[in-house]
């Protein structure tokens, strides 16, 4: 049984944690953050470690650590702390829930998370430090650079792109053979169906109320 200590201490990293005690693969043994966040969040019965107290307390051939922080900065806080703990030594975990589905003859990138009922058809490359949430379908081909992350029910259709430290909202399409660039912002439902910039933000047109009521809607157009 693999001893994983879990690199985050708030919602990533509780539903992490959900996810590892159900899998006998693995013990969580701890969590840890940089030394100002600690007080900030933790579990009952399991320490949370500042980063300076980590490798006295976990040493880097004792245990492996598992990336469970979120988005912020378009995933720059994820890359520093994943650079800095290969820096001390430390094997970040690729982990693959035992409901995804993984049919890519290529190796998926250290330190990637991907979650149950998420598809990684052939073909597909995954870099290193990506999350990819559930019901994520990765076709065929396409490539997910490193260090983003992936919400649920995004679709990355054929042979399309998704360039380094982007964020890719709850149930966007990106549209085959199409680059989503790097340090983007792509919202929830939207669809991608160009290449984009590097740095751009494309949301999807929020839901507007209309001037029929609910009754008036439904005896006019029905539902």
């Amino acid at each position: 049984m693999m001893k994983i200590v879990l690199v985050g201490n708030a919602i990533t990293a509780s539903i992490l944690n959900s996810y590892l005690r159900g899998d006998s693969r693995y013990e969580v043994v701890g969590f840890t953050v940089d030394d100002e966040f600690v007080a900030q969040g933790g579990f009952e019965g399991l320490t949370t470690i500042g980063l300076s107290q980590l490798q006295e307390t976990f040493a880097p051939e004792s245990c492996r650590v598992l990336m469970a922080i979120g988005y912020n900065d378009l995933n720059r806080v994820r890359e520093s702390l994943f650079l800095r703990l290969k820096g001390m030594g430390y094997t970040v975990e690729t982990y693959v829930h035992p409901d995804a589905c993984v049919y890519t003859e290529h190796p998926l990138g250290e330190g990637c998370v991907v979650l149950p009922s998420a598809v990684i058809e052939p073909g597909v490359r995954l870099g290193a430090n990506t999350m990819v949430w559930c019901n994520v379908t990765l076709a065929h081909h396409s490539l997910v650079a490193e260090n983003c992350w992936i919400a649920s029910g995004t679709v990355i259709s054929g042979q399309a792109k998704v360039l380094r430290n982007s964020f890719v909202g709850v149930n966007a399409t990106v549209v085959n053979e199409v680059t989503v660039g790097e340090y983007n912002v792509v919202g929830a439902s939207a669809l991608i169906s160009k290449d984009t910039k590097s740095h751009a933000v494309h949301l999807a047109r929020s839901a507007e109320p209309i001037r029929y009521s609910s009754e008036d809607y439904i005896k006019y157009f029905g539902v």
